[in-house]
């Protein structure tokens, strides 16, 4: 029984803690939490969505079948864990092909689509049931040591009749808890734990990047790095990176890889930042058999450029647009078309985004609807400008189509 699982986690690790002072996790908040809503989920079939701590971050989804774990999904870096989970246990798999074969019936694709895609692979002998199986665990296991940092995690419980795909597997909540617990213990084990207090924010999901080349350029002419180390590392540290990418890049555990960084993060050489999530996969693959549209998206920006290109990345993507150049003559547009979501720009000759955002949002036509405010003006002034007069997000100008669809899969599309 789930509870069970959930009790057993609870009382090992308080074991632990007794049997060795190195043991600095008792029972993570996540643990407690899923004890308070394990009657509604026992025996049940449905999904539960975890919304994080951490504002404006995408929710967790948990499904199970039965009362049993099946998959895990979901968080900031959704599509980057599961192309990773992929590429790891069949790096022959193209998710292209897989796609183009769905194309006739493209628009059946329903969430979670990690799991439709893996079912088809299953039933075309693209992937192996333990393939499959290694790829569902390696992905779920990347999702709970998230939930494990959670403080604060608000849990929905969503029941349903039945869920969209076909369980591979039933997953341990017990044993993969455990096994997460197991490398965050070795994780400080190895003296790292002051890492979160160096690095604010710090997260697998942190990418590091070399901002100091000429230091490290030093350390090779003064052969305190070799040639082949400073290429390696100048090839892997170029922001595109999470630590997750890294491990697996250099097929070395997340301890060795924080080690080999640790003295260039000291020396002020590589620091962490944030990076965004891959395009997903089922986004902007086209539109469906029937042509009928994902959504209608207003960009509203005085630069025919601007407006052509984010266009262009749109309509790709199989959404309808509404290009406006004047935005007091495009307002009687919107108030009659009623976009799914708005990109609106920051400076414009007649008036700005700020103004207009805020009266926007005093129609109750847009009240909640997205506005994504998008300018070169990328400031903290300007984004806290931007927050106050009622703006969901914040996109730098010129638009780049990956960084586009991603704030459309953040704030339209339903995961």
């Amino acid at each position: 029984m789930m509870s069970l699982t959930w009790n057993t986690f609870h009382l090992n690790c308080q074991r632990k803690s007794v049997e060795a002072e190195t043991t600095v996790i008792i029972t993570p908040k996540i643990v407690q939490d899923l004890q308070q809503v394990r009657s509604l989920i026992e025996g049940s079939t449905g999904e539960l969505i975890i919304t994080p701590d951490r504002a404006n971050a995408a929710n967790w989804h948990l499904y199970f079948y039965l009362g049993r774990l099946v998959y895990a999904t979901g968080g900031s870096h959704r599509v980057r864990r599961w192309q990773r989970a992929t590429k790891q246990y069949v790096p022959s798999l193209s998710i292209s092909d897989i796609l183009q074969s769905l194309e006739g019936v493209y628009n059946t694709i329903r969430e979670p689509w990690e799991m439709q895609l893996l079912g088809h692979a299953l039933s075309k002998g693209k992937v192996t049931l333990d393939q499959a199986k290694a790829i569902i665990q390696a992905s779920t296991q990347e999702v709970f040591y998230a939930l494990i940092e959670q403080k604060r995690a608000k849990l929905d419980w969503q029941p349903m009749d039945t869920i969209t795909f076909q369980p591979v597997m039933v997953l341990s909540t017990d044993s993969t808890f455990q096994s997460v617990v197991q490398v965050k213990q070795k994780w400080h084990d190895a003296g790292l734990g002051h890492v979160q207090n160096m690095i604010q924010g710090f997260s697998f999901d942190l990418s590091p990047s070399i901002v100091a080349p000429d230091k490290l350029q030093a350390m090779v002419n003064a052969e305190a790095l070799s040639r082949d180390a400073y290429q390696m590392l100048t090839k892997l540290l170029n922001g595109n990176n999470s630590l997750w990418d890294l491990s697996l890049r250099m097929k070395r555990s997340m301890v060795a890889v924080m080690r080999s960084l640790l003295p260039l993060v000291v020396d002020g050489i590589v620091e962490f930042s944030e990076i965004p999530d891959l395009t997903s996969p089922i986004l902007g693959f086209g539109k469906n058999s029937a042509g009928v549209s994902k959504g209608m998206i207003a960009c509203i920006d005085d630069s025919p450029q601007i407006g052509q290109e984010m266009s262009i990345i749109l309509k790709r993507a199989g959404y309808e647009v509404i290009t406006i150049l004047d935005p007091l003559q495009g307002v009687s547009t919107l108030l009659q078309r009623k976009p799914d979501l708005i990109f609106l720009d920051l400076v414009m000759p007649n008036t700005n985004g700020y103004e207009l955002c805020t009266f926007l949002r005093k129609s109750g036509t847009f009240q909640d609807v997205p506005i994504i405010i998008l300018t070169g003006r990328d400031g903290m002034i300007d984004r806290v400008r931007a927050k106050m007069a009622g703006s969901t997000d914040f996109l730098s100008k010129p638009p780049e189509s990956s960084k586009v669809l991603q704030m459309i899969e953040k704030y339209l599309v339903k995961v």
